[in-house]
């Protein structure tokens, strides 16, 4: 289970993993023999031959449609609500800077990738192909498809922290320099059971690890140590309403990172790799735990 609190996705184990099947791609020796590729695999070599520009980025193929136009109004609207103050705005802004950072940087290895993930795994091929269209499609919206600088993310989490977001500020607070201060990891703490948020929650599966919870005092720190309680945080977040389904954003990042496309929800995933019935058990346990401790 230790294995699965790693495995949620934070952009640089997107960026990680991405890059690690692009080179694999490019560079690996030729192999004797490949899988055929599947169709949607040639479909999606027809937006890798259209690509240009030093950066190997453009927007997708597909001719701009109604649902095209709609996703640019909805981020520009995002846009501007950020802009206005909002801190939540601010937040989803950041994660659809960060959800879109690697596709815009390098569109033509971005997809290049995927057909690659399609051939390894093809009986996944077709919901990877409908991830990877759905992902460029939106990212294509986010600045035209600009490419993203890193800054604009880490500032549009830190001014959302700033005002009052708590699910930025526990990003804030997993990239701070260690030792982290107990009293702040405290008052957070306080914050987040007291409102039982269920982003938070979710940002705090998402990013907790041994340098956060080594800082958390009783009566929080059975809540963020053990092997399985990032997961379980996560977990608790998708079942007081965090989006965990199917074409949630959660559920395809890991769809996008891991190669698992098997239309399922965070949830079912997160149980599905849990390798023993006793794994199961503990982090069912772990999740009730974090149920009643943030209960109204």
């Amino acid at each position: 289970m230790r294995t699965l609190a790693k495995l949620f996705i934070i952009f640089t184990a997107l960026l990680a993993l991405a890059v690690a099947f692009a080179w694999r791609h490019f560079t690996a020796p030729a192999k004797p023999e490949h899988p055929t590729p599947t169709a949607t695999a040639r479909s999606l070599a027809n937006d890798t031959q259209s690509a240009t520009g030093s950066q190997g980025r453009t927007s997708s193929a597909t001719p701009a449609t109604s649902t095209n136009v709609d996703a640019v109004a909805a981020f520009e609207a995002l846009k501007q609500r950020a802009k206005d103050g909002d801190a939540v705005s601010q937040r989803l802004l950041a994660q659809t800077y960060e959800s879109c950072f690697l596709p815009n940087l390098q569109r033509a290895n971005f997809i290049s990738t995927y057909q690659y993930m399609q051939k390894v795994n093809p009986d996944q091929a077709a919901e990877m192909d409908r991830v990877v269209r759905l992902r460029l499609q939106r990212c294509d919206a986010v600045d035209g498809g600009a490419v993203i600088p890193i800054q604009l993310i880490h500032g549009w989490y830190a001014q959302a922290a700033e005002n009052g977001d708590l699910a930025s500020r526990a990003v804030a607070l997993s990239r701070q320099p260690l030792p982290l201060d107990t009293a702040t990891v405290t008052q957070f703490m306080d914050d987040l059971v007291a409102s039982g948020d269920p982003a938070a929650m979710y940002s705090l599966g998402n990013t907790l690890g041994e340098r956060f919870a080594s800082n958390v005092r009783e009566p929080y720190a059975s809540l963020v140590t053990g092997k399985n309680a990032g997961t379980a945080w996560a977990l608790a977040a998708c079942r007081v309403g965090y989006d965990c389904g199917p074409d949630s954003t959660a559920a395809t990042d890991f769809c996008l990172s891991m190669g698992r496309c098997e239309g399922e929800s965070v949830e079912a995933l997160m149980f599905a790799l849990a390798p023993t019935d006793q794994d199961r058990a503990a982090l069912e346990q772990k999740i009730q735990q974090i149920l009643d401790a943030t209960a109204p």
